[in-house]
């Protein structure tokens, strides 16, 4: 049966070879669209790592007009400690913590490591406080979270994800473990060295960016304001001893107690002046943020892209319908000369649909080998060859029920074709 239908579909070359061509063009924007829907589909599974839940971010901006000196350096970090403490003493506020790149914004700090076995670890970064934890509600698997304790080592605290623990560390625990870092080449040789970096704790995830964002490697490093506020003041001449980097984070993260009101932010932001009057601060639900952040940046793409693949697979099945309805009206003698020989309706109907199935299935053969080259040239990106090979499956599956559906009319119109009238057709 298969091969009587790649003979009729060789004998009619010229017409069906534009059916082919376009059902190949509709599978290749079918499996760019579920590509990306699947990717993000695949990724919103995954934890979040943290809470949003009765979270406010306060976005604290200072002005960089002065110049930076180290006792400007601690005066700002000493001003960012009784800001955090003012906030603190507020009645709705149930806890507070800060970090330097707030969650659901376009803040991201990459960087990578080359380890002492000559591997590279690439890794998105932050730098929170102590309270972060409780505050986001982060989920430890191992460990601990940053504590007072870390305060004046010789080394740097830090709390990995648990990818990016795997990855270094492999199946043997990572909690109190020295980062192997292989040394620097380019340090230069009167230059201290750098600080190790020890694992405290090991969290679930820490997916800033949101829940379609592509899970990764992440590495926290403890933010310590206070002791860098009360740090000493360098003396010219004299040997700085090394301590621990500190910045002035840019979020605030306060979780409010249930049944606080948008009242609460303006009472908040003049507390907050009262203790850095040239400070200017902006508040808003992380929820609100949150929603703004994957409209903007995943769900408006997504649907302009699905928009203009529906629009462009109507003009396809619209185009097919006709191609379909053409072929089967310059067909009447054949599928007549069928019916009068004592072929039933279904069976018409049958043959209608096989030879769309079977050019279909040409069309993916040809996209297949196509899309193919797509993970061997390396431009599949974050998305995991699984994810690449369930959306094409996907798109498959929808274009079968595309032409399928376009197919039913004209198969239709075949069974309606009276035997006698058809013989007489010219």
């Amino acid at each position: 049966m298969a091969l009587h239908l790649l003979k009729l579909i060789w004998n009619r070359k010229r017409a069906n070879f534009l059916i082919i061509t376009e059902i190949l063009l509709s599978f290749l924007v079918l499996a760019a669209v579920t590509t990306v829907a699947v990717h993000y589909w695949r990724n919103y599974q995954a934890p979040l790592g943290f809470s949003y839940d009765r979270i406010w971010d306060v976005l604290v901006r200072v002005p960089r007009g002065i110049e930076s000196t180290p006792e400007v350096e601690r005066e700002r970090f000493a001003r960012m400690q009784r800001l955090v403490e003012a906030a603190r003493q507020m009645p709705e506020v149930e806890s507070i913590g800060h970090l330097q790149l707030g969650t659901f914004r376009n803040w991201q700090w990459n960087s990578a490591v080359r380890l002492t076995d000559g591997r590279r670890v690439d890794f998105n970064g932050n730098r929170a406080d102590d309270e972060l934890a409780r505050t986001l509600s982060i989920t430890l698997v191992e460990g601990r979270w940053f504590s007072r304790e870390d305060t004046g080592q010789h080394w740097d605290a830090i709390v990995l994800n648990r990818r990016m623990a795997r990855e270094v560390f492999g199946d043997a625990p990572a909690a109190g473990q020295i980062l192997p870092v292989a040394p620097n080449p380019r340090r230069a040789s009167n230059s201290p060295p750098d600080r190790p970096q020890r694992v405290v704790g090991v969290i679930e995830d820490f997916r800033q960016f949101g829940e379609y964002s592509t899970p990764g490697n992440y590495m926290i490093t403890r933010n310590d304001i206070i002791s860098a506020a009360a740090a000493p003041l360098p003396v010219p001449g004299a040997a700085t001893p090394s301590a621990a980097s500190a910045e002035l984070p840019g979020i605030l993260a306060i979780r409010v107690r249930p049944g606080v009101t948008a009242e609460f932010e303006e009472r908040l932001v003049k507390a907050l002046h009262a203790q850095a009057p040239d400070w200017s601060f902006s508040m808003k639900p992380t929820e609100d943020v949150r929603a703004e952040y994957l409209r903007n940046n995943y769900l408006t793409p997504l649907m302009i892209l699905a928009l203009l693949a529906g629009f462009l697979l109507l003009m396809v099945a619209l185009g097919l319908s006709g191609v379909l309805w053409q072929n089967v009206t310059q067909r009447i003698r054949e599928l007549g000369l069928r019916r009068a020989k004592g072929a039933d309706r279904a069976r018409i109907k049958r043959q209608i649909f096989l030879e769309i199935a079977l050019m279909t299935g040409i069309a993916m053969a040809v996209g297949g080998l196509l899309l193919a080259q797509v993970p061997m040239l390396g431009w599949l990106g974050p998305v995991s060859g699984p994810v690449y090979a369930a959306s094409l499956l996907v798109a498959g599956s929808l274009l079968f029920v595309l032409t399928s559906f376009c197919g039913w009319y004209p198969s239709l119109l075949a069974t309606r074709i009276p035997p006698a009238e058809a013989l007489r057709y010219e």
